[in-house]
């Protein structure tokens, strides 16, 4: 099958989606992306998120002058893509606990790095993926979209994130394809003192971000998120927030009301993050992630027609920060294997199934390991047994080969 013949519908335009149409641009592969919401970022809320193993890959995927452009979009610009250690502290007292090491990476804004991801890809708005056909002859496909949108295509590729409307197709019923709950409480806040002296102090210790783990079973985050007015300028940087704790999720709240509850907790904390919580403007909207999970597991991809990427393939609590670096792996690993079938090497089919073959097992075993290990970090008394203790950021022994591979890129 030649260039010419490929075309690609890929459905959704998260971070995944983005990257999956960057890689095929860059190979002149024709491509259609739809997405259901009505613009970029419509309905979400700001988070920052880490990029380690996976960056070698990164660079592979995306065009050069669109990579180019990655350090600029760092939580912290004064440091950008660096190697270093990631802070685990105690809650209490403040002090170190370990330092996770990692090897060329940042941490990226959620909105930066989606429209770093966004740029000079076509993606068509508002477009709710209501149903897949697969032509009888076994080649090709028709997905159909609320609005009315039919399009024809050599294959799908749901990139549509953890309630995968693909993933119902692959599975054949949204009860394979449903989620799982995580049990916790998890909060998420965007937060401005505006205040330059405040801003330095709570991050003076730790220049780009910490996790502070409580002997009380939960957790504190802080990152820089942006530095609008750049580094000289505190009084208008922005950082990202979050605490959690085990239990119930159905928390019908309002924004003060769990605010309250938070800097009740942050009340016992040590330095910085006591100050960092309990200076939160009275204003600060307190969101509630939701977080769930589906372990990975095989599904019909009508011979090579459909496939699964990212979220939609293997949904994870963040709590190891392997999310993103996954599923830049799996675009990486499904673009090769497209690519072998322009080049004649090998058929729709066989590709992917040898990328669902590495890919399933994978995400199998680090939803696995995610869900293990943010347990674990509720658990004062069993977190130094926890994977992100015992294994870092690296990616888990039985796929010890990807983290080879990304390292000789």
């Amino acid at each position: 099958m030649s260039i010419q013949d490929l075309h690609v519908i890929v459905v959704g335009a998260g971070i995944t989606g983005l990257l999956t149409c960057q890689g095929l641009r860059k190979a002149g592969i024709r491509y259609s992306l739809f997405e259901r919401d009505v613009s970029m970022n419509y309905r979400s809320n700001e988070w920052t998120m880490a990029i380690h193993w996976a960056l070698p890959l990164l660079k592979e995927t995306l065009p050069a002058e669109v990579y180019a452009n990655l350090p600029d979009i760092a939580c912290n610009p004064t440091v950008g893509i660096h190697s270093g250690l990631y802070p685990i502290i105690n809650g209490e007292t403040g002090d170190l606990i370990t330092g996770v090491p990692y090897k060329d990476g940042l941490r990226v804004p959620r909105s930066k790095m989606r429209a770093l991801c966004a740029q000079g890809v076509n993606i068509q708005y508002g477009k709710a993926l209501v149903d897949i056909a697969f032509n009888e002859s076994s080649n090709g496909v028709i997905a159909t979209f609320s609005d009315g949108t039919l399009v024809s295509g050599t294959m799908v590729i749901g990139t549509d994130g953890p309630r995968s409307r693909v993933r119902e197709t692959a599975m054949g019923s949204a009860e394979k394809a449903a989620v799982t709950k995580f049990p916790i409480f998890h909060t998420n806040m965007t937060v401005s003192y505006g205040d330059a002296e405040k801003a330095r102090y709570v991050r003076q210790k730790f220049p780009t971000s910490y996790l502070a783990l409580s002997q009380r079973s939960f957790h504190a985050f802080q990152s820089i998120s942006s530095m609008p007015d750049g580094p000289d300028h505190p009084e208008s940087w922005i950082f990202h927030m979050a605490m959690a704790w085990l239990g119930d999720s159905n928390n019908m709240m309002s924004y003060p009301e769990r605010l309250a509850m938070i800097k009740a907790k942050a009340e016992g904390l040590g330095e910085p993050a006591r100050s960092a919580f309990m200076w939160m403007p009275d204003d600060t909207e307190v969101h509630k992630a939701d977080i769930s999970y589906w372990i990975s597991q095989p599904w019909n991809n009508h011979h090579g027609r459909l496939t699964l990427v990212g979220d939609a393939a293997h949904p994870m609590p963040p709590y190891r920060g392997q999310g993103l670096n996954h599923c830049i792996c799996d675009v990486s690993h499904l673009l090769k294997g497209i690519l072998g079938v322009c080049d004649g090497n090998t058929t729709l089919a066989e590709a992917i199934d040898v990328y669902e073959k590495e890919m399933i097992p994978r995400g199998k075993e680090e939803v696995s390991c995610s869900v293990e290990n943010g347990m674990m970090l509720h658990d004062w008394n069993k977190i130094q047994e926890s994977p992100v203790f015992r294994r870092g950021f690296k990616p888990m022994d039985g796929h010890s080969s990807v983290e080879k591979e990304s390292v000789k890129a």
